[in-house]
């Protein structure tokens, strides 16, 4: 009897499901987003960027660009 006690399980109740809602797309937001992550990434990662060939002012001449994106998405 008790393992049947150790078998029970819980129930789980999910909330009712609501249907997703695709946001609008905001291209300018969305590459500046992508520079910005790319940048990080390649910051951070000397041994990437010598095998993708980019140097620290190619990151900040992106992030001049990422900064004009922002600007112009809002």
């Amino acid at each position: 009897m008790k393992s049947l006690e150790l078998l029970t399980t819980t129930t789980y109740n999910a909330p009712a499901a609501v249907p997703a809602r695709r946001h609008k797309a905001n291209g300018t937001a969305t590459a500046a987003l992508l520079i910005q992550i790319a940048s990080e990434m390649l910051t951070t990662s000397p041994t990437l960027r010598k095998r993708l060939g980019v140097t620290l002012t190619d990151l900040a001449a992106a992030e001049k660009v990422r900064k004009e994106l922002s600007r112009k998405g809002l």
